[in-house]
Order: structure tokens, then sequence, then C-alpha cells
């Protein structure tokens, strides 16, 4: 296993537990509310640190136990992975920020509409990193 594979395999990890934090624990019932705001707002730090700990400690931890490997310079095969992911991850981030634009337009408020469009990235994230895995698993 490559170390960018590696590293995906923690992005994964770490978008699934964060994301999955917050949005289990997000205020529903207060979403639309200027409390629910200010509640979901601040729920975006510990998110972050839930993210970034593991992807900073598996970085160092992989990059320390074969620090060749983490000096190498993507080849054709994983810039060819990189971009097919990316180009699947952008239909539901063009879908997402299309129907975040209906839900303002049609006078919702601004908490489902913040929580739409970190839904939004957080699924074209996903969708990225997770197609990348599988060609990497795949072998393209």
């Amino acid at each position: 296993m490559s170390f960018r594979e590696k590293i995906h395999w923690i992005a994964l990890v770490g978008l699934l537990s964060a994301f999955g934090w917050y949005f289990l624990n997000y205020p529903w019932e207060i979403a639309n509310s200027p409390k629910g705001m200010y509640i979901a707002v601040w729920m975006l730090l510990p998110v972050t640190i839930i993210f970034l700990v593991p992807m900073v400690a598996g970085a160092a931890f992989f990059a320390i136990r074969s620090p060749k490997d983490a000096d190498l310079k993507e080849d054709e095969r994983e810039k060819g992975i990189h971009l097919r992911g990316t180009h699947l991850a952008y239909y539901p981030l063009a879908i997402g920020v299309q129907l975040n634009i209906f839900v303002l337009i049609n006078g919702f408020n601004y908490g489902y509409a913040v929580t739409i469009l970190i839904a939004t990235l957080v699924i074209a994230e996903l969708i990225r990193v997770g197609s990348q895995l599988y060609y990497y698993r795949r072998g393209y």
C-alpha cells in the first residue's frame, strides 16, 4: 500500500468520524434559530480537531515509518486516480449547490442552508476519497 493510499484511508476514517459526530449531534430541533446556528458553527471546532489530529498523526507516523515513500512524487497512475476521484466528486457537489440555492430562494432559514452546504461538501469529499481508494485497490 502506497503512502498516499494510507493517507486516503486516514482521511476517510477521519471524515466519517468527524462529520458522523457532527450530524448525529446537530441541533435539528432548533436548527433555524439563532441559537441553533450558533451551536452548529461552534460544533465545527471539535469537527476540525477530530479530523485533523488523526490526519497529522497518521501522516507523521507513516512518513517516519517509510520516509522514502513519503518523498516520492506522484506517478502517472496516481495522477489519474486523483483526477478520476475529483471528477466523480464534482457531480454531487454541483447538485448540492443547486439544492442549496433552491433552499435559499424558497425562503428556508439559514440553518438548513448551512447544513445542506456542509453535507454537500462532506458527501463530495467522501465520494472523492472513496473512489480514489477504490481505484488504488483496483489497480488503475
